[in-house]
């Protein structure tokens, strides 16, 4: 896995080969899911802003209304250190013409990415002044701030935007004996695009691990399951290898008896509650495991 090039800001192509046949897709459908879904990033909670008292308040000599103002905090994109997780930013101007998320009082363990991110428009100067809640969280909060954190007149929620990852796209290549799989990834740039696939597929070996970890069930009845590699081999031997007759190798297979770890586990009596498998059968199957 490589970073191949740059593309605009913050845009990136990254490139996996080789891969084996067919699975391509599959690795660029996971990447891309995981990448939109499981990252955690910085966003902006709520805010209050100065003479504000709702979000459907207006501002004097202020060319935006409230609710465009708040939408435009949501695209500001913040990097914080891994030691904060809540932090309040403080903006305060007195100017006419364009605030910036640059004009935000920023302190060591806190970055603004995109500066020229617009706020507000100042049609004649004036003061203009707000306090943002910054907080950790992962994927879209609908109202991250809950309504206990409102705690002041004039606090306002944000419909924050925690995931880092702006776009991802892939595009598979074959190279007749195996595939390179190339994906596109598009951040706000508080994360590098090798970071963000290495968190992503590390989240996604987390979820799989589970499956891995499979063991036989203590009644027997394993189905599918991964066995435990510190079994004896002989009991991976499937009920189809025996030579038992079509019925008592029927029966087995209906009560989901697929090998002989499987069969061990029943007792005689647990044999004879099987449907269609009579006294014959378990004479049979006695024999074969003697």
């Amino acid at each position: 896995i490589q970073l191949k090039e740059e593309l605009g800001a913050f845009g990136y192509k990254i490139q996996v080969s080789p891969v084996e046949k067919g699975m391509a897709h599959i690795l660029g459908n996971s990447i891309r899911r995981f990448l939109l879904s499981s990252l955690s990033g910085a966003s902006i909670i709520k805010v209050n802003i100065d003479g504000v008292l709702h979000e459907y308040s207006t501002l004097e000599d202020v060319k935006e209304d409230v609710v465009e103002i708040v939408s435009n905090l949501k695209k500001v994109a913040i990097k914080l250190d891994k030691n904060v997780s809540k932090v309040e930013l403080e903006l305060s101007v007195t100017k006419s013409g364009a605030v910036t998320a640059g004009d935000f009082k920023t302190t060591q363990g806190i970055e603004i990415i995109n500066k020229d991110q617009p706020i507000a428009t100042l049609t004649n100067e004036r003061e203009f002044s707000l306090t943002a809640t910054v907080s950790v969280g992962r994927n879209v909060g609908i109202l991250s701030a809950l309504p206990t954190e409102l705690e002041k007149v004039g606090d306002i929620a944000v419909d924050s935007d925690f995931n880092p990852i702006k776009r991802v796209a892939f595009e598979i290549f074959d190279n007749g004996t195996n595939e390179t799989l190339e994906v596109f990834v598009k951040t706000n740039g508080t994360i590098e695009p090798l970071v963000a696939v290495t968190k992503a597929l590390e989240y996604f070996c987390e979820q799989i691990s589970v499956f891995v970890s499979l063991r036989v069930p203590s009644n027997g009845k394993t189905g599918d399951a991964l066995l435990d590699s510190n079994i004896d081999p002989i009991l991976l031997k499937p009920i189809d290898d025996l030579e038992l007759t079509v019925r008592s190798s029927n029966c087995l297979r209906a009560e989901n008896i697929k090998y002989l770890g499987d069969l061990v586990q029943y007792s005689e009596s647990q044999l004879m509650k099987i449907p269609n498998l009579g006294k014959k059968s378990l004479n049979e199957i006695k024999q074969i495991l003697i």
